[in-house]
């Protein structure tokens, strides 16, 4: 969430969010993901009974929070998103965006977790389709950062250490 609401400057609170993929990525991610407090989030994967499943698992969270909270298949997915996830492994197989560009909204994050020369599809897509592509770098190091806050009691300055990493991987 810090990756998308600092570095990103992506306020999720009252928006409409699109999870695509229901397996660990995703899992790892819709926590986080309502306690940010969308209005709405539809998680779409490919097998509905397992994007069910996931949601019946946060529903209780999902309503504490007044996040409306919704599975589909990835071929059915109602509205359009001012927050796109990718949270499923089509990315890394080289496969195609696994949902309708009609999910956009104009100007609308299209948010892969993934990174590097894996993300570029999705991400090309993304602007192709009037959105703002952001691949998962971010997210990386903003784990990183909380992993050496835990052990070491510091938080490093992610947002400098992942300009510096943007930088490096131009070269």
């Amino acid at each position: 969430m810090k990756d998308l609401e600092h570095n990103a400057g992506v306020q999720l609170a009252g928006r409409e969010v699109l999870l695509l993929g229901a397996g660990g990525a995703a899992a790892g991610v819709l926590g986080p993901l309502i306690d940010a407090r969308p209005a709405r989030i539809v998680l779409a994967n490919r097998t509905l009974a397992k994007a069910q499943s996931l949601v019946d698992r946060h529903a209780t969270l999902a309503s504490a929070e007044g996040v409306q909270l919704q599975a589909c298949a990835l071929d059915d997915v109602p509205g359009r998103f001012d927050v796109v996830i990718n949270g499923t492994a089509s990315s890394l197989s080289g496969g195609g965006v696994p949902v309708d560009a009609r999910v956009l909204k104009p100007g609308a994050l299209a948010y892969d977790m993934m990174y590097g020369p894996a993300a570029q599809g999705f991400l090309q897509w993304a602007r192709e389709h009037g959105a703002v592509g952001r691949d998962g770098l971010g997210m990386l190091v903003e784990q990183a950062a909380e992993a050496f806050l835990i052990w070491r009691g510091v938080r490093p300055p992610s947002g400098q250490v992942l300009a510096e990493l943007r930088l490096e991987l131009e070269r």
